[in-house]
């Protein structure tokens, strides 16, 4: 009887060449077929990514600046996760890009994701960590408040073809 063989998912700090455009297409594809949401959403997250990008250049030729970090957790080297943090300054950290591919949800990803941020934020020094959200995206709101995130603000929005709430979650870490 053959063996059935779990591939193992690992996690890596990036960027490198390819990651932003994979963070990018997976969250555009992802919100569309879950969420139906319209193109301004991938103009949304683009715009974010490219700030990120920008910076990340420029810190390159600034030693020991670091304006983010990026997560990938990876399966037989297909990126099936992405995090982000970048530094908002004054102490303050954002949580940014969290997504898992629906295939393997429930197995941790998303947890192991948010924790490996997490515990960098503290190394780094960052004393807050904020993060903003809508209200369809339960599970994850689900992850931050089991981590001590706090909702502390909820505003309503029309945007990405949906009538939602805009919302954001707040953890101190001093």
């Amino acid at each position: 009887m053959p063996s059935t063989r779990t591939s193992e998912i690992t996690i890596r700090v990036g960027p490198r060449p390819g990651d932003l455009g994979v963070v990018l297409a997976m969250h555009g594809e992802l919100y569309a077929r879950e969420y139906g949401f319209d193109e301004g959403f991938e103009a949304h997250v683009a715009h974010g990514l490219a700030a990120f990008a920008e910076a990340l250049g420029a810190a390159r030729d600034e030693p020991g600046s670091e304006p983010g970090w990026l997560w990938l957790a990876e399966r037989d080297g297909e990126v099936i996760g992405t995090v982000a943090l970048t530094d908002e300054g004054d102490g303050v950290a954002q949580l940014r890009w969290f997504l898992v591919d629906p295939s393997v949800r429930g197995g941790g990803v998303g947890r192991k994701l948010l924790h490996r941020l997490l515990d960098h934020a503290r190394d780094q020094g960052f004393k807050h960590v904020k993060l903003w959200t809508v209200d369809p995206l339960e599970t994850a709101a689900r992850l931050y408040l089991d981590a001590g995130f706090r909702c502390t603000e909820r505003k309503p929005a029309q945007q990405w073809g949906h009538r939602l709430d805009e919302l954001r979650y707040d953890l101190e870490l001093g």
